[in-house]
Parts: C-alpha cells; sequence; structure tokens
C-alpha cells in the first residue's frame, strides 16, 4: 500500500491553503472582472444642448441604442448655455468611470477654448477621445415669410443693412459659419444671443434676419413650414435636402463649416472602458438603421475611433482657434 501520509495537509494547513488559493485567484481575476461588470448603473449622455433641439434627438438616438447593447439604463441629460460650455464643464469634472460621457460636436466642444475668456474645461487636457458619431451641415436660413429666397438675396440684405443686419446664434459653430460669410462679402451683422436655436424661430417674424442653425434642427423646422433654408455649409448637399445648395456652388470657393458629433470620457477613464464604448458606438454607426433614421434629419453616421478622434482633438482645437483669431471673432 502506498503511503500517503507525507503528502497528508492538517485542516489548518489545507484551510490556509485554500484561502491562499482562493485570494491569488479573486486577485488574478480582479482586472477581469471590473471589466466585466461595466456597465452596471445608469449611462449619462451629457449633452449642452436644450431638449428638443437636431443635437438631442441624435443623442437620444444613441442612448436608446446604446441601452440596448449594454443592457443598462442610458439617459440624456440636457445642460443647455455658453455654447455647450455648461454640459462640458460639468462632464470634465464627474468621476472617471465611464458612467458620463459628453456628446459635443467639433466646433463648439474644440473651437470654444478659442471663443470663450473662460469655457471652464479644455478639450485635450481634461477628455479623452471615445469616438465620432454623426455628421451634418449647418444651413443658413430665414422666416417662412421673409422677402429673401435665395443667398443672393440674404448678402444683398446683410450689405443694405450696413452692420444692422441680425442673426440668431446658439453655438460657436453658427458665428463662425456667419463670420466667414462676413468676411467673404465684407459686410457687418450683429449676432443677438439665445438659450437655443428654437428660442429664436419665432423672432425671424420681424425681429431677426437670418439664423444659421444645425441641418437635423434646420430641416424639420422647415418641413414645419417655420423657416426657408438657403444654402448649407458642407462640401456635398445633403441627401435629405438636396433642394438646398452649398455655399461652394454659390460662389464661395472653398467654403466649409463642418459639424461633427464625437463622444469623450472625463480624463482618466479606464481605457478598458473606453474601448467598449467605442466599440458599441462604431456598432450603432454602422447599421443600416442608423443610417436611415440620420438621413431623415439631415445627418450621416460618421463611425471612426479613439486614436482618430484623438489627434482630431489636437488638430482642430489649434485650426479653430487660428480661425476665429484670423477673423476677429471676439472672447465671449
Amino acid at each position: 500500500m502506498t503511503d500517503l501520509s507525507h503528502t497528508r495537509l492538517t485542516r489548518r494547513q489545507a484551510l490556509g491553503a485554500g484561502l491562499g488559493a482562493a485570494a491569488l485567484g479573486v486577485a488574478g481575476s480582479a482586472p477581469a472582472f471590473a471589466q466585466a461588470a461595466y456597465p452596471s448603473q445608469t449611462i449619462r449622455f451629457m449633452l449642452g444642448y436644450a431638449a428638443g433641439g437636431g443635437a438631442d434627438i441624435v443623442a437620444r438616438y444613441y442612448a436608446a441604442k446604446l441601452q440596448e447593447l449594454c443592457g443598462q439604463t442610458v439617459i440624456v441629460v440636457n445642460r443647455p448655455g455658453a455654447g455647450g460650455n455648461i454640459g462640458a464643464q460639468q462632464a470634465a469634472t464627474s468621476k472617471p468611470d465611464g458612467y458620463t460621457i459628453v456628446l459635443a460636436p467639433n466646433i463648439a466642444f474644440l473651437g470654444n477654448v478659442s471663443a470663450y475668456n473662460n469655457p471652464g474645461y479644455h478639450p485635450v487636457r481634461d477628455f479623452v477621445p471615445v469616438t465620432t458619431l454623426a455628421i451634418l451641415p449647418f444651413i443658413f436660413a430665414v422666416g417662412p415669410k421673409s422677402p429673401m429666397n435665395s443667398m443672393a438675396d440674404l448678402v444683398a440684405l446683410i450689405k443694405q443693412k450696413d452692420g444692422k443686419a441680425t442673426y440668431g446664434g446658439t453655438t460657436t459653430t453658427a458665428v463662425l459659419a456667419t463670420e466667414l460669410l462676413l468676411s467673404a462679402i465684407g459686410g457687418k451683422a450683429t449676432k443677438v444671443p439665445y438659450k437655443s436655436m428654437g428660442d429664436s424661430v419665432p423672432d425671424l417674424d420681424g425681429q431677426l434676419d437670418f439664423v444659421v442653425a444645425d441641418g437635423t434642427f434646420a430641416i424639420g423646422q422647415a418641413r414645419a413650414g417655420r423657416i426657408k433654408m438657403l444654402a448649407s455649409t458642407l462640401l456635398q448637399r445633403s441627401g435629405t435636402a438636396p433642394e438646398v445648395p452649398t455655399m461652394d456652388e454659390l460662389g464661395y470657393k472653398g467654403y466649409e463649416v463642418p459639424a461633427w458629433w464625437a463622444a469623450y470620457a472625463p480624463k482618466g477613464t479606464p481605457p478598458e472602458i473606453v474601448a467598449k464604448l467605442e466599440g458599441w458606438l462604431n456598432q450603432i454607426a454602422r447599421t443600416e438603421e442608423t443610417k436611415a433614421f440620420l438621413l431623415n434629419v439631415a445627418t450621416d453616421p460618421y463611425p471612426g475611433d479613439s486614436k482618430m478622434l484623438g489627434a482630431k482633438m489636437v488638430e482642430e482645437t489649434k485650426r479653430w482657434g487660428e480661425l476665429m483669431e484670423r477673423y476677429g471673432i471676439e472672447k465671449q
């Protein structure tokens, strides 16, 4: 008979060995367990714009689709004001745990560091890139009863009023798009600030001469008969509103103010969580359902990755700052 006496453990030794093995097992699997556990609570999409606008429509679509993929509630938190800065500020100071993500347009999010004296955040220092989501034009528009029916009409009015023309602008993108036009024609106009683009539309009935609105909002308003669209800021016409000419084809060669949306997380968010969000959001962006939905609101899917977005963050923060300085856009 084989002597097993030398291989037997005392009860205390066996208990100690078991606890040691368990401890090693838990320690070894902790990172994998933490990663697998995400998300375990509600994810917030911080949005620096009012509910009901074009940005909100797109944000809520992505939130609903992400909720289906990740199995947790995803909500949109609207924090309008200061050209999107309020929402970005709150996101920048949130815990970097993957449960607060800011959705923002390129020019406002990256350009506001140059457009405001104290935006309250810095896009490159305070955030990490997740991925791009969608791209859309901005639209020059006037009231439905306005005698202006083309950009030529609007330009003539701006020159005629000689600095007294007014426009509604709620975003840095709208201001920059307008300043590029004014620089090209040698004209002047006065910006009338509004908390949301929806607030400015009623004033097109005599108080405002024009607005520059994101395509999603503008096309919805045009379909409802509340505005007339004159021109788009992208180089290619929108598939949803092919009747709207681009500034480039109207003779303003090279005029382009692209508006694309992306997701960012507070600096310090674990890379494995960023990778999960990146994968989910790109999965959403690449579906035919998303393409059809976005086309209906004058937007195209714009899937990307964190590396590409990270490079854009640096490049465009510099680019928009230089353009604002060149065209003399005063800081707010």
